[in-house]
C-alpha cells in the first residue's frame, strides 16, 4: 500500500484568520520535508484553515495556494497533488497545471451532498472537460465517493456510487469515514474492491496501526494526516512505522 502524506495549509488570505503568507508557506515546507524523510510515496496539499470552507475559493486562494504549491513542489521529488475545499475542482486544476502537479483531490466529482456549508453538486462534465480545456489531462482525478463530512441526499450503495465515479472519467477513487480521522467502513470497503476490482482505491482517512493490515487488503493507498501529527507537528518517525507496516 502507498502513502500519501498530507500538508494541511494554514488560512490563507481572505479569512481573518489568516497570519501572513510567510507562515504558511514556513509550515508547509517543514511538514512536506518531514513527510518526504518518512517514506511517503506522495504529497497532498489542502487548505483545511479555511474555515469556513467555501464551495468556490475566491482569487485572492487561488494566488496564494499556487505560491505555497510551487514551494513545496521545489522542495520534494515524490508526486504532489492538490485539493481545494469545498470542491473547487476547477482551481485545484489550474494550480497543479501551472505548479506541475500530479493528482487532485475532488471531494465531490458525482451525486449530490449536505454540508455546513450548503449543498454541493457534483459535475464529473465539467470537471474532466475544464481539464482538456487547460491541457492537464496528465493530471489524475482521485475523485471521493461518499465524502466524509457530507449526507449524501440520494442514498445509494457504495459500490454503484464507486463504479459510476470511474465510469465518469475518475482515475482513482477515495474510500472515507464519516469525518476526519475515521476509518472506513469495512465492509463497504470491501463491496466497492469486488464491484471494482481494477480500479485503484485510496481510504481517505482513518488510518492507524491498528488497521492498516485489514485495510491494505482492499485498497492500493491511503491519505494520512491525522495520525502523523502531535499537537500541530508531523512526527517523522510516525511516517517511518507506518510506512513499514504498509508495505
Amino acid at each position: 500500500m502507498k502513502l500519501i502524506g498530507m500538508i494541511h495549509l494554514k488560512a490563507l488570505p481572505g479569512y481573518p484568520q489568516h497570519e501572513g503568507m510567510q507562515a504558511i508557506i514556513a509550515k508547509a515546507l517543514e511538514d512536506a520535508v518531514a513527510l518526504e524523510q518518512g517514506g511517503v510515496d506522495a504529497i497532498l496539499i489542502e487548505n483545511t484553515d479555511d474555515d469556513p470552507h467555501r464551495k468556490v475559493v475566491g482569487p485572492e486562494t487561488v494566488s496564494a495556494y499556487t505560491i505555497v504549491a510551487k514551494e513545496v513542489k521545489h522542495k520534494i521529488k515524490v508526486p504532489l497533488g492538490i485539493c481545494v475545499l469545498w470542491n473547487d475542482y476547477k482551481a485545484a486544476l489550474a494550480i497543479a497545471k501551472i505548479v506541475g502537479c500530479d493528482f487532485v483531490r475532488i471531494p465531490v466529482f458525482t451525486e449530490a451532498v449536505l454540508t455546513a456549508s450548503g449543498i454541493i453538486e457534483g459535475n464529473p462534465y465539467d470537471a474532466i472537460t475544464y481539464r482538456e480545456c487547460i491541457k492537464a489531462s496528465k493530471v489524475r482525478i482521485m475523485a471521493d465517493v461518499q465524502v466524509k463530512h457530507a449526507t449524501m441526499l440520494a442514498k445509494r450503495p457504495i459500490e454503484e456510487s464507486a463504479k459510476e465515479a470511474l465510469h465518469f472519467g475518475a482515475d482513482e477513487i477515495i474510500i472515507t469515514g464519516r469525518y476526519t480521522g475515521d476509518c472506513p467502513n469495512l465492509d463497504e470497503l470491501r463491496k466497492v474492491r469486488e464491484s471494482c476490482p481494477n480500479a485503484t482505491i485510496v481510504i481517505g482517512s482513518g488510518v492507524t496501526p491498528k488497521n492498516i493490515s485489514e485495510l491494505k487488503k482492499y485498497a492500493d493507498a491511503a491519505i494520512v494526516g491525522t495520525y502523523f501529527k502531535e499537537g500541530d507537528n508531523i512526527i517523522i518517525e510516525k511516517v517511518i512505522s507506518l510506512k513499514s507496516m504498509a508495505r
